[in-house]
């Protein structure tokens, strides 16, 4: 039976076990429905996305089908999310976090960097940005420059890189993960941040933007282990992240969602059912007004997994 599941991004040994199928005309009518507009050309021979779990924790989809520049741009723009991103990043407790192992004079590579909101948390530092995707009007330190091409060009150069909410999103996390790392100089810091599972971001059932050709991967602390042993890094920590501001549309949601879903007995995640359809609507629409006129809840479990690692010494 083994051979017949798919390999972990990670390890590349066969999934521990199938967690569940849908159909792709179902998950693609579900993107249309959110604003994504016709994704089929990213699905041409792909009837079932099946989500599996494998040894290492790390659940994955297959076929890991990523976005590509026209999802990103037009999803995004549709829903603003380069601002929601942005939003309140003073607080933003993984910038938080990576922000206290960086030393002053540190020359910092930040990877999907966006807006490029994580420069205000690094004054003594030098920042620059990579994001092939970035916004028009983005800042002057921030490069419109694929991973390949930097890597080609900056091997060796960073004394720390960070990707927060990235890898998630790469068909290949552990090709991109050494990538990183051929950036750092020798004792160079790498941080990772990535969505954590089961968390509040998880358990929403239909919530597309953990589903291909969003997310491609849901991590744990172990995925993150056999992720650094992988490259070769050396641990420094893995730690679950507190929730922050610009979250609290998803744990609204989880607070009125009235169906959850979760690891156990008919675990299932997507699925073409009308009540799950409705819970999702309902539970958006009550989370946008609670986020507009309320704090976020008090209370909600982290929703994303950190690691921080050391690059090796010659």
């Amino acid at each position: 039976m083994s051979d017949l599941l798919p390999p972990c991004p990670i390890t590349g040994r066969p999934a521990r076990r199938r967690v569940h199928g849908v159909s792709t005309r179902a998950l693609l009518a579900m993107w249309r429905a959110a604003g994504a507009g016709d994704l089929s050309h990213l699905f041409p021979e792909a009837p079932q996305v099946v989500l599996y779990e494998s040894d290492t924790g790390l659940y994955f989809f297959a076929p890991a089908v990523a976005g590509d520049a026209g999802f990103y741009q037009h999803f995004y723009a549709t829903h603003a999310a380069h601002a929601t991103l942005s939003a309140h990043s003073e607080a933003r407790r993984e910038f938080v976090n990576a922000a206290r192992c960086i030393t002053a004079g540190s020359q910092v590579l930040d990877v999907g960097c966006g807006s490029g909101a994580f420069r205000d948390h690094l004054p003594l530092g030098t920042y620059r940005g990579l994001d092939p995707y970035a916004e028009a009007g983005v800042a002057g330190d921030v490069i419109r420059q694929s991973l390949n091409e930097h890597v080609d060009e900056a091997r060796g150069r960073y004394d720390v890189v960070t990707a927060f909410q990235v890898i998630e999103h790469v068909a290949d996390p552990l090709g991109f993960t050494r990538q990183l790392v051929a950036l750092l100089r020798p004792g160079g810091t790498l941080i990772i941040c990535a969505p954590l599972h089961p968390s509040p971001l998880t358990e929403i059932p239909n919530f597309l933007i953990n589903a291909p050709p969003h997310h491609l991967t849901w991590w744990t602390a172990s995925a993150c282990q056999a992720l650094a042993d992988a490259v070769g890094v050396e641990v420094l920590e893995i730690v679950a992240v507190a929730a922050s501001p610009h979250e609290a549309i998803v744990y609204w949601m989880h607070r009125f969602s009235l169906l959850h879903a979760r690891p156990g007995p008919g675990e299932r995640y997507f699925a073409h059912r009308w009540s799950w359809h409705l819970n999702l609507a309902l539970s958006y629409l009550l989370a946008r007004v609670a986020t507009a006129v309320l704090p976020p809840p008090r209370g909600g479990r982290p929703c994303n997994v950190m690691l921080i690692a050391r690059s090796p010494q010659p």
